[in-house]
């Protein structure tokens, strides 16, 4: 854990406290930025992590509404990821204090025609993606803000020479399959080289058939995420959709080459042509955009065939170059100095 004195101190956190993407977001807003409180949403589709210390509060249906505003009392501001209103009065009771709301939106779960959006004082989005959707809808106090990856607790990486060992993090298999595993599988078995494996990770067991004996499947959580990428020459992440990108960004910044698709916001984070395949011409409805009528939310499949050719050109090409440049990038652009002042500028400015 970063050690500092932050100005972010007496501000607090909404979010998961678990191995989702939230909750992981959670723990760099406060590990990165020194937010010192977290008010704890309750875990939806894995056990989560008991609460530690006066400093954490679990919003659950049964808090009582005096314990609420007793825990935000003396906040300057709370920070919500994903969603605004975790409970029915959470946002009223900070209002009712005079406490700052800002909202870290995923854009793809972004129903911009909701009143409830109108309660945010501000909008910290962490890829140019959602800086896009929100302003679209009309919503000016939108800033655009490099996410506080913890670089400290991910390993740096020097990948040279051709690629043999390729890694593909699957997470929770979604509706979607938004990471693009089956495109991934299809892709790496048209790749007719012996002497190349992959690796699969997913948190929980999900369908998947494979048939290649190169195709290595690991199934379960890791005690540190940041062993996803001590091992393997190149990530293999062509995402349908993401809202921030985790799968993709993190490896990146550790030093690893990463495929992705050529669609934002992968593609903010990965920026070697020779590594974009190309995206399907025909784009699919999602599961947001069927179930909660978000418009925007169409997921961008990767041609598998563009994807077996990046994944034969990392098999045949010295890797030197792009594992340095991508270390470097990650160095200027996501050093926790840098990144905590921006932040604090601009919530100061609330």
């Amino acid at each position: 854990m970063i050690s500092f004195s932050s100005d972010l101190s007496n501000w607090a956190v909404v979010g998961f406290k678990d191995d989702t993407g939230i909750g992981r977001m959670t723990r760099d807003i406060q590990q990165v930025l020194g937010v010192g409180h977290h008010i704890v949403a309750p875990s939806e589709r894995m056990e989560g992590y008991p609460l530690e210390g006066t400093h954490e509060l679990l919003l659950s249906d049964s808090l009582d509404a005096d314990k609420l505003k007793e825990f935000l009392s003396g906040l300057k501001g709370i920070i919500c990821l994903e969603r605004l209103h975790w409970r029915s009065d959470l946002i009223p009771v900070a209002k009712s204090l005079g406490i700052k709301v800002v909202c870290v939106p995923m854009w793809e779960w972004f129903r911009g025609t909701d009143e409830d959006w109108k309660d945010a004082d501000l909008f910290l989005c962490p890829n140019l993606k959602a800086v896009e959707v929100l302003r679209s809808y009309g919503f000016d106090n939108t800033m655009h803000v490099p996410w506080p990856l913890d670089l400290e607790a991910l390993p740096s990486r020097e990948v040279s020479g051709v690629a043999r060992t390729f890694i593909h993090n699957a997470g929770l298999v979604d509706h979607d399959d938004r990471k693009g595993t089956s495109c991934v599988v299809k892709a790496f078995s048209k790749v007719r080289n012996p002497d190349i494996c992959l690796i699969i990770r997913m948190q929980q067991e999900s369908p998947l058939p494979i048939k290649d004996h190169r195709i290595d499947l690991r199934i379960g959580n890791l005690d540190n995420p940041a062993e996803l990428y001590t091992e393997g020459d190149v990530a293999i992440q062509p995402s349908r959709m993401e809202g921030l990108g985790f799968m993709v960004l993190e490896p990146v910044c550790c030093g690893m080459p990463v495929i992705t698709t050529d669609a934002a916001p992968m593609n903010e984070y990965v920026h070697q042509p020779e590594l974009l395949a190309h995206p399907t011409l025909i784009r699919k409805k999602s599961f947001a955009y069927k179930a909660a009528s978000i418009p925007h939310a169409y997921l961008t499949p990767p041609k598998v065939s563009s994807l077996a050719k990046r994944i034969n050109w990392c098999s045949h090409n010295d890797l030197s170059q792009i594992s340095k440049q991508n270390r470097d990038w990650a160095l200027s652009r996501h050093c926790s100095q840098n990144i905590r002042l921006s932040w604090e500028n601009t919530l100061s400015k609330l």
